[in-house]
């Protein structure tokens, strides 16, 4: 992995004007996630070398003065390595603030004047502690927010008129600068880590740094992490990095964040392109394919595309289906905690061709233009088009307080979609139908849902991923007439025909047509749906769907409105395949009953030729 960061890195270090002094690869955007819109300023006032505290000011955040607030995350049990900070409660920040301070203003002296402001604005804050925080709970009170939003907190000092900010002062970018080389190899109280060794990446004999952590899944923050004696100092031992390879590994690191990285179905994940670079050719597609992603990056973060992979044709799927194949994709399902402090590889899918993402998305492409997940209803008197994306799929694995922790389970089937791996059909139709028969007792809308699960299977039985799907049996033989002809047409239709492999999974299918018709008949009869109650809460075996079909023939003659004899006469027929269907299951006969339910809408017309057969 950490081999494709540098890759990426070399590439921002060559081709986008930008060295390893420059100021804006040496701070950090505090709202990256959107929640700290707010800035609040402790103001100060400086004349003739006086400085005077002016109070709490406000302002939005503001991109363009990322630079000037120049924030830069520190240790989680010290301060941030600027005076700015996110706000962890008035007084914690206040303290954080001071301990920047106390930091920077030992090693700023050939910034005499800027050191002589420093150490007043220090002391002012000192002493006006207590008054200080209770401005800032004040001015939070003061501030309308949205849900989840927050603020930021820094120092400003004005100037003969001029408002200056942290990023305005030589001292604040000296601090930055210092702590871009000092962050690899002195941490931990101070301990110092490097040596004279070959660096791991370049290869090269020169000075190494022990304590270079891209992400932080390698630490040597517990002593039983190094070897050679356990001692933190000789770290560099252990995984020896000069400071131009630390340096690539950064920017590479940044440059996925800003843009190869986006989210879907609650995870986060990054793209890693990766390229042989065998020639001048190959290494100039590697630049332009980077810069697709450059022009993508802004879209596939937006809020209506970062939530769900594969369902936009604009995610990073789309650039890498149209990639050659010597360059290869290895993509990054992870997680942050503590403010980033943590970060967690979930999934690491190494190798993923470019033909391999093409068969995927046309795979994807064909399920969605399939009739069945047109013209849905939505909102209102709205109707919406189902498209197939691993939302689909996070539905039935989901992680939350009422249904449990199924993330494992998710990111398993990701894995082997992208992998060609075999998928297991009873495992993935199990959770799907405990969902169902979960939200049919509570009440629930079941057709989104179940058209959902329809959507997984034909996308995964289109890739030829199940391992354990046996193919049905059919032998029934049944002439095409004016009444039965769209219910034939129906199962014969090309695009899901497949999965009404067996006379007996028709025959359920259309008992669960059959049973919606009479549930829409009782409730405009009697304004309810009574025989719903004896579905068993889609609980069903091969039995029990014998009984509902006797049971809604006999409520419709109940009724004098037996208007679906050609239905009834249909499924009769296809009955007799049970015999060739022992091994189906039930959690199959749940599946396609509540399918038949859910699609009875589609075979309206039989109801109309049937009455006037009744009549």
């Amino acid at each position: 992995m950490l081999t494709a960061v540098m890759q990426l890195g070399e590439y921002v270090l060559n081709n986008r004007d930008t060295g390893t002094g420059d100021f804006q690869n040496l701070i950090e955007n505090p709202n990256e996630n959107g929640k700290y819109n707010h800035i609040l300023k402790i103001s100060f006032e400086s004349k003739g070398g006086d400085v005077a505290y002016r109070g709490i000011e406000y302002e939005e955040f503001s991109l363009e003065r990322v630079d000037r607030y120049a924030y830069k995350k520190g240790s989680p049990r010290g301060g941030d390595i600027t005076p700015t900070s996110k706000l962890t409660g008035p007084s914690k920040t206040l303290n954080k603030i001071l301990i920047s301070l106390n930091d920077i203003i030992p090693v700023s002296d050939k910034y005499p004047e800027e050191l002589t402001l420093f150490k007043e604005i220090r002391e002012t804050i000192s002493l006006h502690k207590n008054q200080i925080a209770d401005d800032i709970s004040n001015k939070i009170e003061d501030t309308q927010l949205k849900k989840g939003e927050t603020f930021i907190i820094t120092l400003t000092i004005y100037d003969n008129g001029t408002q200056k900010y942290m990023g305005d002062f030589g001292m604040v970018k000296n601090r930055l600068l210092a702590n871009k080389d000092e962050q690899y190899y002195i941490k931990y109280g101070g301990k110092v880590s490097k040596g004279r060794g070959v660096c791991y990446y370049c290869k090269k004999q020169k000075e190494v740094m022990g304590f270079v952590n891209t992400y932080n899944f390698y630490t040597v923050d517990k002593k039983g992490f190094v070897s050679g004696g356990f001692r933190q100092e000789n770290a560099w031992k252990n995984y020896p990095v000069c400071l131009a390879c630390a340096d690539k590994l950064e920017m590479g690191k940044r440059y996925i964040k800003e843009n190869l990285t986006s989210r879907f179905s609650g995870f986060d994940y990054s793209v890693l392109p990766k390229s042989v670079l065998r020639d001048d050719y190959a290494e100039k597609e590697f630049i332009e394919t980077l810069k697709e992603f450059e022009r993508c990056a802004k879209f596939s973060t937006s809020e209506t595309t970062k939530q769900n992979l594969l369902a936009s044709e604009k995610d990073f799927t789309e650039i890498m289906k149209e990639s050659k194949n010597y360059l290869n994709y290895n993509m990054l399902i992870f997680s942050e905690e503590q403010s980033g402090s943590v970060f967690k590889v979930l999934l690491y899918i190494e190798d993923v061709v470019p033909s391999k993402v093409k068969n995927i998305l046309r795979i994807k492409d064909k399920v969605d233009e399939i009739h069945l997940f047109k013209g849905l209803p939505g909102k209102g008197r709205t109707t919406y088009d189902m498209q197939f994306g691993f939302d689909k799929i996070r539905t039935f694995f989901p992680r939350n307080r009422l249904e449990g922790n199924f993330d494992k389970n998710f990111l398993e089937i990701l894995n082997n979609v992208f992998t060609y791996k075999k998928i297991s059909y009873k495992f993935l139709l199990g959770r799907m139908v405990a969902k169902i028969r979960k939200t049919a007792s509570q009440g629930g809308y079941l057709e989104a849902l179940v058209l959902q699960a329809l959507m997984n299977i034909i996308f995964i039985e289109e890739l030829g991923l199940f391992n354990d799907k046996k193919r049905g049996v059919k032998k029934v033989m049944i002439e095409k007439t004016k009444g039965n002809g769209i219910y034939l047409e129906f199962f014969e239709d090309e695009s899901y025909g497949k999965i009404f492999d067996s006379d007996y999974k028709c025959a359920v299918f259309l008992v669960g047509v059959l049973t919606e018709n009479l549930l829409n008949l009782q409730y405009v009869e009697r304004e309810g749906r009574p025989f719903y109650s004896r579905l068993n809460g889609l609980k069903l075996d091969r039995g029990l769907v014998r009984r509902i079909y006797t049971e809604a023939i006999n409520k419709f003659n109940e009724y004098g409105k037996n208007y679906y004899k050609e239905l009834q006469y249909l499924i009769g027929m296809y009955m007799l395949g049970e015999k060739d269907q022992r091994d189906i299951s039930n959690d199959e006969v749940s599946f396609y009953f509540a399918l038949g339910m859910s699609l009875a809408k589609h075979f309206k017309k039989d109801k109309n030729s049937g009455e006037e057969e009744g009549k």
